[in-house]
């Protein structure tokens, strides 16, 4: 018996009641190689109908499978009686059940197989040319539940005495007393941007993967908006009386004051650092190491409790928001999560990477493989497979 039909069998076991403790332990070692082995392992064991769950399962696999895969579920559904499970006495959906467990070892069987391997029969090579462009793509959702998916034809949206598209059109209408109630999140995905004006008329450039959090309406004393991902805000000055109202925005532990500037951050719950780089005006940053005042073409460099400031080329740090790419001494790591981010790529590398530095600048309206031209002068290559529908980059 090899490894796949030794798991299929152990499952069995486990409904049977009959593991031994070193079965118990290679079964429970399958079990969190990955999220997918433990949800099957639940359909099978809490769910009569199992089966159909794992033929669903293996028909989301790609076309060029499909015949192998038919006849895996002829041979399977061929093993199990058509009854109805609402009409079984407990005692006899059990039985079903070890029935239909035993029937199911050569699904089971393919499932593990292609999981404890590399899983290449359900992975195609697929072209760069393929791989459009992000473009504008978020979600609106507001705090007391409603959702909305914001349209691709327009680039932004404006709170004012309602809420609307950038070009004018109407998007929803919320009284004043809703207005002062409710807070938003905008959330851009992996391929997307988007654009938000504020209440008090500040502009927000949202990134790929970002997530922007405000009030629809500011209080009279403090403007305060949350940001993960990354950012470019163009604040508006607003004022009480003859004082300026702050504006702040809170991101991966730190607290952003500003008067009135443009600035950029960037704060990726998967990058190690946030950056905070200011183009005009000034702001102060606050976090647990303590307060950090910038001036344009200065940069606030957060890593973990350490906070640290540098001069740069602000362009580098906000082309996105002009739909480029500027890459200036652009580690290839770094670079790769832009391009992934805004292709919606999963990226691989190889165990030992040299460290590979880039220059350069391409519009972000190209498709991916003009992209990755620019990236093979310096002698980087790339092998592009798609499974399911998730695209991913390996390099090497």
């Amino acid at each position: 018996m090899d490894a796949t039909e030794k798991i299929a069998e152990l499952i069995k076991r486990y409904i049977e009641g009959r593991l031994t403790i070193e079965e118990s332990a290679t079964l429970s070692q399958w079990r969190k190689r990955n999220s997918s082995n433990e949800s099957l392992f639940q359909k099978i064991v809490q769910n009569e109908q199992f089966y159909i769950d794992a033929i669903q399962w293996i028909d989301s696999m790609e076309n060029d499978s499909e015949q192998a895969l038919q006849k895996i579920k002829q041979r399977t559904l061929k093993n199990i009686r058509p009854l109805e499970p609402s009409s079984l006495p407990r005692k006899l959906k059990f039985r079903r059940i070890y029935t239909a467990t035993a029937a199911l070892c050569l699904c089971i069987a393919l499932f593990g197989y292609y999981q404890l391997r590399d899983q290449s029969i359900f992975s195609k090579k697929i072209e760069a040319e393929s791989i459009l462009p992000g473009g504008n793509k978020a979600e609106l959702i507001l705090s007391d539940g409603q959702k909305i998916n914001l349209r691709s034809d327009k680039d932004g949206i404006v709170l004012d005495q309602s809420l609307s598209y950038s070009d004018g059109t109407h998007l929803l209408n919320l009284d004043s007393e809703k207005l002062e109630q409710t807070t938003a999140s905008i959330n851009v995905p992996a391929g997307g941007k988007y654009r938000v004006t504020l209440s008090d008329g500040t502009h927000v450039h949202l990134n790929a993967q970002s997530k922007l959090t405000y009030p629809l309406r500011f209080n009279s004393t403090k403007r305060q908006v949350s940001i993960e991902g990354e950012a470019y805000f163009e604040v508006a000055p607003q004022y009480m009386g003859n004082q300026r109202i702050p504006f702040e925005v809170i991101s991966n532990s730190q607290v952003i004051r500003v008067l009135g500037t443009s600035f950029n951050v960037s704060a990726y719950t998967d990058d190690t650092q946030t950056s905070t780089t200011l183009v005009e005006g000034s702001i102060e940053i606050e976090s647990s190491s303590g307060r950090l005042s910038l001036q344009p073409n200065e940069q606030a460099v957060l890593r973990q409790d350490h906070i640290v400031k540098k001069r740069v080329d602000v362009n580098q740090f906000i082309a996105w928001k002009d739909n480029n790419f500027l890459f200036f001494e652009t580690e290839l790591r770094d670079l790769m999560k832009q391009i992934s981010r805004w292709y919606n790529l999963e990226v691989s590398y190889p165990t030992a990477l040299p460290a590979t530095y880039f220059y350069g600048e391409i519009t972000r309206e190209k498709n991916l493989s003009e992209v990755l031209r620019i990236l093979e002068k310096a002698g980087v290559k790339f092998e592009l497979t798609k499974r399911n529908s998730k695209v991913r980059l390996e390099v090497y």
